[in-house]
Parts: structure tokens; C-alpha cells; sequence
């Protein structure tokens, strides 16, 4: 049996996706990675605070920024749209909440205009790295993997230690078939933070795409070490074992992946195939 040719999967000389994976546009970050939230620079205790500077008065809303990123934080989107919103109608000259504003619109899927807030907040602040960060997701969303880097790249010219920056410019260049870059960012990702099992989930899925299959196994399974609940990743961990050639372990991990989820058709798929190539 052609387990390739059964899975509907092109060779990867002409899809360059020799695993199937999900496609780019599709893979989630954990929330810690979606949701930025950066610390304004503390100027009063204050809730509004008037301020004397260069003679002229300027308002301090830095406890409605944080409370607007703490509804973002909690999923409330609406009401953190309406606190960046109030801020930016009160002194439209506060880069971080037209930021605020972007990451909101991102994650209501509204791009378009998370682009404009986001450009608005680096034209009046351009050392804003987190906003170089949410430009980038949201062209990426647009299909624009190429604007995308654009943002990513002066966001790490700022600060070379941003782990989001280097895994968002990933996923981008993973778009681009750009394989070996798009490695190099991740492994960069995982230097400054392994902890996150999504990084991992996607170096594997990378490694796999390039039939690379022994280091996307151990990607998966430093994922699986990391969040043993995702059934996408113990479906893709048994798709490289197959190929790989262990039949057997494949079929517990994909076995696993229907445990946890079984209404995953993939996964149903994949099953019915290895126990044929076992015999069962």
C-alpha cells in the first residue's frame, strides 16, 4: 500500500509539504504568544494624571491602557476596544494604545484596520517593537508573508531578544518555503524560550516538510513533553513515524491523537491505513 499516494499527499518535488500539514495561516501560537502585553512606562500612580511638560499639559492614561490589555488578555475584546478607543479619542498622541488597538482588531480577525492602528502607533513611536510584531501578524493574515518579515526585521533591530518576533518571522518565511531561514528563526525562538509547546509543534512540522522525519519526531515529542493534550501533534508526530518507517508507534500516536480527539478525520484516515500496512 502507497501510504503516500492513500493520504491524498503530493510529493513533496511538487507540493514541498511531503506531511500534509495544516497550512501556515492555520497554526496557533499559545495565547501568551498572541497576546502582547507590553508595560507602558510608568509615569504617575495616578488613575489620569495631569502632567507639566515642555509647558503644556499632558494626560497619563496608563491604568486604562493596562486595564485594556487586561481585557485582551481575558478574551473581551469589545470592552478593551472601547477603553484603547476612549484613550485615543481623549490625546490621539498615545502610541501605545493606537498598539492596543491593533492587537485588538488582530484578534477579532478585523486586519485591515489592525494594520492602520499599528502603523499609526509606529508613526508616532517607531522603538515600539511589539508593534512592529502585531504589523506583521496582521499583513501575515492579509497573505502578505513578505510585509510581514518587513515588520518582523526592525522589531529584532530593536531588540534581538524578542521570541515572538523570531517565531511569527518563522511561520512567515515557512509560508515562503524558505526552509533553512525559517528553521534558524525558530531554533532562535526555542534558544530564548523552549518552554512553548508551539514552537516545537512547528519545527517539526518544518523538519517534517522537508522529510526530515527523525528531528521532526523529536520536535513533536519535546511538544508532546510540553502539552501532552494537542492531538494535532500526536496525528503529525504518527505521519512522520509512518514515513520513518515505524509502523507501530505510529499507529499508538495517531491512536492517542483519536483518543483526545476523535472526530479528527485525519487521524481516523492514517488509522484505518496502518493497521492495513500491520495487518489488523
Amino acid at each position: 500500500m502507497n501510504l503516500r499516494l492513500n493520504l491524498g499527499l503530493a510529493s513533496a518535488t511538487k507540493e514541498r509539504s511531503s506531511l500534509g500539514m495544516t497550512p501556515m495561516t492555520m497554526i496557533a501560537a499559545p495565547p501568551e504568544l498572541l497576546r502582547l502585553q507590553p508595560k507602558p512606562e510608568r509615569r504617575r500612580s495616578g488613575r489620569k494624571v495631569a502632567q507639566l511638560q515642555n509647558n503644556e499639559f499632558v494626560v497619563s492614561f496608563e491604568d486604562w491602557i493596562r486595564e485594556g490589555f487586561h481585557l485582551l488578555e481575558g478574551d473581551r475584546f469589545e470592552e478593551a476596544l472601547t477603553l484603547f478607543d476612549g484613550v485615543i479619542e481623549a490625546d490621539a498622541r498615545v502610541a501605545i494604545a493606537w498598539m492596543g488597538k491593533g492587537f485588538v482588531l488582530n484578534e477579532l480577525q478585523r486586519h485591515e484596520e489592525a494594520i492602520d492602528a499599528f502603523e499609526q502607533a509606529l508613526h508616532l513611536d517607531k522603538t515600539l517593537y511589539y508593534a512592529w510584531v502585531g504589523l506583521g501578524r496582521a499583513r501575515e493574515a492579509k497573505g502578505s508573508p513578505e510585509l510581514a518579515l518587513s515588520a518582523y526585521d526592525p522589531a529584532l533591530e530593536i531588540d534581538t531578544e524578542i521570541v515572538w518576533a523570531w517565531y511569527y518571522r518563522g511561520l512567515s518565511l515557512m509560508t515562503l518555503e524558505e526552509y533553512e531561514a525559517a528553521l534558524a528563526s525558530l531554533d532562535e525562538a526555542l534558544r530564548l524560550s523552549p518552554q512553548w509547546a508551539s514552537i516545537w509543534h512547528c519545527r517539526g512540522w518544518l523538519l517534517g516538510t522537508i522529510e526530515e522525519y527523525e528531528g521532526a519526531i523529536a520536535s513533536f515529542d519535546q511538544a508532546l513533553a510540553l502539552d501532552s493534550s494537542d492531538p494535532w501533534t500526536w496525528y503529525y508526530r504518527g505521519l512522520s513515524l509512518a514515513f520513518a518507517g515505524e509502523t507501530q508507534t505510529a499507529l499508538e500516536s495517531v491512536s492517542q491523537a483519536l483518543r483526545i480527539k476523535p472526530s479528527l478525520s485525519r487521524a481516523q484516515d492514517l488509522f484505518e491505513q496502518l493497521q492495513s500496512l500491520l495487518g489488523e
